[in-house]
């Protein structure tokens, strides 16, 4: 029942962080068409199970928003390359790509041309917090795409290793968890704001004081505030309904 309760929270942490970044996309039009490259970047900025799931990572600094106009184009990667961001003992190196209907880079935005968006990202450092230490390695990729016909779909893969140790324990602990965006189809308005169709999964594992856990979650869409929940670790499944209209969620084993 501990493991229930837990993973209720950690769905409607998640999905208070969701409903907040689907609101945010407020101002596009319900045709889809971006008017410029700041709106396609915010709108691929979904929240993050790992700040969720492992509650040090919460405490972890991230990256401002950010500002295509800061970004220069490199012909030799034919991406353009962001400003080095280093804060708390951590440093964040951004890149994207643009590419066209057939999948050609492209050297600047442009809203009648540009059919994809693609953003590769890095975070490495140590940080210390309340006696614990720990040291991050963690690489993203996302790819937006549907910019031309008006069905935005994100895919993408995160990959996050953590180790560290806790100022009450002399065993160290790690943690590694991949969450992958597949298929999701984002809300075309304001007024439909629910993703339309997808999954985000999620896999960890950790182990500390000699105890190793996994863990697998999937979070499945379906255009309504109705999102699906379900979690298998170690030697139980657990699913909830989530309202994330409400913010609500019921749960059964």
């Amino acid at each position: 029942m501990n493991a229930i309760r837990q993973f209720r929270v950690v769905v409607l942490v998640f999905a208070s962080a969701l409903v907040s970044a689907c609101g945010s996309d407020s101002s596009v039009a319900p045709d889809r068409r971006p008017a410029d490259l700041g709106e396609v970047l915010a709108e691929m900025s979904l929240p993050s199970f790992t700040g969720v799931i492992v509650p040090e990572l919460s405490m972890v600094p991230s990256a401002a928003t950010l500002t295509p106009s800061s970004c220069s184009y490199s012909g030799a990667s034919q991406s353009f390359v962001c400003p080095v961001v280093t804060t708390s003992g951590l440093t964040f190196t951004r890149s994207f790509t643009l590419l066209s209907a057939s999948g050609t880079p492209q050297s600047q935005f442009d809203p009648a041309a540009t059919a994809a968006v693609r953003t590769s990202s890095t975070t490495a450092g140590t940080v210390s917090n309340d006696g614990i230490t720990f040291t991050l390695d963690g690489h993203d990729e996302l790819t937006l795409t549907g910019l031309l016909t008006g069905v935005h779909t994100l895919n993408g893969t995160s990959v996050m290793h953590m180790h560290g140790t806790d100022a009450g324990s002399s065993e160290p602990f790690t943690m590694s968890m991949t969450t992958t965006i597949d298929k999701l189809v984002l809300p075309a308005a304001a007024a439909d704001k629910w993703p339309k169709s997808g999954s985000i999964l999620a896999d960890m594992t950790m182990s500390f004081e000699g105890t190793a856990t996994t863990m697998h979650m999937q979070l499945s869409f379906n255009g309504t505030s109705k999102m699906l929940a379900v979690m298998t670790s170690d030697d139980f499944t657990t699913s909830c309904t989530v309202d994330l209209e409400n913010q609500s969620a019921v749960c059964a084993p």
